[in-house]
């Protein structure tokens, strides 16, 4: 997201408002140096003017401001229609609580927005205690619906998962207390002698195999792991990241310990020289770049869940999904780099990677115009 948005966004206009002004080439510094009447002309009310040039409250902390928008994934939290303009409002209001805290913070439309500034008689309020119990519905049901989202597209795609982490998925598994025996396949997996009757995968021994699912047993081994992962799956919260590769938003609502999902052109490195092609230690990098951010992990191409998979699916450039739960978050070189364990890699899941870096209140705005804007000093984006 440009900086000129975040700036005006974090001054109260809305983010259509926000947005056309940057595309049209305006910086805050631009719209301080301008005449009141120049101001109306590009269609800015009297009240944000009024803030614009008297700077009666502090703007909105970036922090905050791009946290409680992601959280409630730019959409109103009381209609949670993402074709709506969208303004962040102060649920107590600014004048008396002098708070710009996440507590105090709602994302609204801009009928919404109105609607809480105004007591009406014949319908409900949008009072502080309202708005609290909806901006908490909300952001929980969001958390629900990308692990659920998902979980749909992997059913209703049949998509197959090309790499499977085992033995980070069992350790999650077993944290979760799941049952293996209530697994489809786990019968199956026992009497083939690829799962013990704790329900722990045995270890293939043989480093004379291309791939890990080589031999007789590869359906067995495969659909019961595959079961074991679609039900963590089912059961830990993950951020689908895949329409939301911006810095400036990432690098604050995400943390340490999250499990992301990202979706989109992955490319996948050898990092040894195992000419042999066979047995443990086929180590690769994967990596997904876009827009200044860095989705990277290693993972053993060894434990391909297919020739297909191994040979083409996980080399070069390919449109793939991962689950990563990330371990690191850093900037370099003006990039965010997230850097996780990579739990499983699948073939393209559907709609959950829906445009090409222009989030749904962003539409109009080109693609490449979500980099910082060079021209606004930061300075203004802080809390002053």
């Amino acid at each position: 997201m440009r900086a000129t948005q975040k700036a005006l966004m974090a001054r109260g206009l809305d983010s259509d408002g926000a947005a056309k002004l940057a595309q049209d080439g305006w910086t805050l510094n631009k719209l301080k140096l301008a005449t009141e009447t120049e101001l109306k002309a590009i269609g800015l009310g009297e009240s944000f003017i009024n803030a614009l040039f008297k700077e009666q409250r502090p703007p909105i902390p970036t922090d905050n401001l791009m946290k409680v928008l992601f959280d409630n994934r730019f959409q109103c939290c009381v209609c949670r229609d993402p074709k709506q303009s969208i303004i962040v409002h102060h649920i107590d209001e600014w004048a008396h609580s002098r708070s710009h805290e996440l507590e105090n913070l709602a994302v609204l439309c801009l009928q919404h927005h109105d609607k809480a500034h105004t007591k009406g008689t014949l319908s409900q309020n949008l009072d502080p205690t309202t708005l609290r119990g909806l901006k908490a519905e909300w952001e929980t049901e969001v958390k629900k619906r990308d692990a659920e989202s998902i979980y749909a597209a992997m059913r209703l795609d049949y998509s197959s998962w090309n790499y499977i982490n085992e033995l980070r998925v069992f350790e999650i598994a077993r944290a979760l207390k799941l049952n293996f025996s209530k697994i489809k396949y786990f019968g199956n997996a026992v009497a083939a002698g690829v799962a013990s009757l704790d329900g722990l995968p045995v270890p293939v021994e043989s480093d004379r195999l291309f791939y890990m699912y080589e031999g007789a047993t590869i359906l067995e081994r495969y659909f019961y792991v595959a079961g074991v992962f679609n039900e963590v799956v089912k059961r830990i919260p993950i951020v689908n990241v895949s329409d939301f590769l911006d810095k400036g938003v990432l690098g604050i609502a995400l943390a340490v310990g999250d499990f992301i999902f990202v979706q989109g052109a992955h490319t996948f490195s050898p990092t040894t020289n195992k000419k042999s092609g066979r047995g443990r230690g086929q180590i690769c990098e994967g990596v997904r770049r876009a827009n200044e951010v860095e989705v990277r992990f290693v993972f053993d191409r060894w434990e391909a869940t297919s020739s297909s998979a191994k040979n083409c699916w996980l080399v070069g450039t390919r449109n793939q999904g991962s689950l990563v739960h990330v371990k690191d978050l850093s900037r370099e070189d003006g990039r965010l780099v997230i850097r996780g364990t990579v739990l499983g890699i699948c073939s393209n899941l559907g709609d959950l990677k829906k445009r090409d870096y222009a989030m749904s209140l962003y539409d109009s705005v080109p693609v490449n115009d979500f980099e910082e804007d060079e021209d606004v000093d930061d300075d203004w984006l802080g809390d002053e």
